[in-house]
């Protein structure tokens, strides 16, 4: 028996007991309170920094990087230390897939090798990253069009619509035929900690660690999604609520950016946001919850109420948004945007499966 397979069967026997992946999981929602705290307690020194970055001009502007020209060695250096993260997290996962897949079907609740490697790997580049923001700045957004970060996201949210499709539905909890068939999710749910890494390792490095409320939020989330691919093959990382709490924090996330955001506080594109994150989170994530029927009806009941508000005239009441964005289904973008994806997503790996299986 190799040490690898001998330290599994010891974990699965010992997992009874254990509440390690409890104990790691408070510890990284610790961690993730506290290290924010710490971006926005050292980021006044990066003032002198931020009062030479160009001003914001729109949607496609990335603001937090430095004017030209482009410094080769610093973009040297923060491409290093991703593509370092990037390469020992999915060197990771391959060795664990193999060692731990009997994890998947029962995942325990205490720690594996695996978990610890995970944790360290993330806090010691989380640590550089501040480093290398505070010495160089600069993060992968000098080289990258904004759209990459933001769509490693969707791809993510895409995928995890896939994987818990078999358990929750894909609306109003009822579960998509083909082409996300069982056998397609179970290929997403085996497959998934490469793509998922990728998308928040890459929208990590992506960004300088600033102290704007931008930045703050989208850090305090990426400590959350580090958490979860940290405790793969424990109980904590298949917990319903969790999933669908990290689901649901993005649009908290995106409201942030769209309220404080120049360019985007002004438009009112806080309301797609919200009522689009809202939405999935109405006629989808609730319903990995086994609750009343009730308590689903009021909830809806209560989505659709928020969006009446929304359009209402002022002098009714209302918020008074114009109701030339109501006609254009601005609430519904978002939700189209991750259904659609998670659909194509699926015909794709069908016809994959499919291949695969016939060959």
């Amino acid at each position: 028996m190799t040490v690898e397979k001998a330290e599994t069967v010891e974990s699965q026997g010992s997992s009874v007991k254990s509440r390690k992946a409890y104990y790691a999981w408070a510890g990284g929602l610790i961690f993730a309170v506290v290290f924010t705290l710490l971006i926005w307690v050292v980021g006044p020194f990066l003032d002198p920094v931020l009062g030479t970055l160009l001003p914001d001009s729109g949607a496609e502007w990335y603001f937090w990087k430095l004017p030209p020209p482009r410094e080769f060695m610093t973009m040297l250096i923060v491409w290093g230390f991703y593509l370092a993260h990037q390469v020992s997290i999915w060197g990771l996962i391959y060795w664990a897939r193999k060692n731990f897949n009997h994890l998947v079907a029962k995942p325990t609740t205490g720690l594996t090798s695996y978990n610890w490697a995970a944790i360290i790997i993330n806090v010691v580049f989380i640590v550089l990253h501040l480093v290398q923001t505070q010495i160089w700045f600069d993060g992968l957004a000098q080289d990258m069009p904004i759209w990459t970060s933001q769509g490693s996201v969707i791809v993510m949210l895409a995928f995890i619509l896939v994987i818990e499709n078999p358990s929750r539905g894909l609306f109003l909890g009822r579960k998509m035929g083909k082409p996300m068939t069982a056998r397609v999710s179970g290929f997403f749910r085996r497959n998934h900690g490469y793509i998922i890494a990728w998308a928040i390792i890459y929208t990590f490095w992506f960004h300088p660690m600033a102290y704007d409320p931008q930045l703050l939020t989208g850090f305090f989330y990426m400590f959350f999604l580090f958490t979860q691919i940290s405790l793969a093959y424990t109980v904590v990382h298949t917990n319903k609520g969790w999933i669908v709490f990290l689901e649901s924090f993005v649009g908290i996330h995106a409201f942030v950016v769209a309220t404080t955001t120049l360019s985007q506080a002004a438009t009112g594109v806080w309301v797609m946001f919200s009522t689009g994150f809202a939405f999935l989170f109405v006629f989808t994530y609730m319903f990995a919850f086994k609750v009343r029927r009730e308590i689903k009806l009021g909830v809806i009941l209560g989505y659709i109420a928020a969006l009446v508000w929304i359009y209402l005239p002022t002098q009714f009441g209302g918020y008074g948004r114009d109701l030339a964005n109501l006609m254009r289904m601005e609430f519904l973008w978002i939700p189209i945007t991750l259904y659609l994806l998670a659909i194509v997503f699926s015909a794709l790996a069908y016809v994959y499966v499919q291949r695969r299986s016939s060959s």
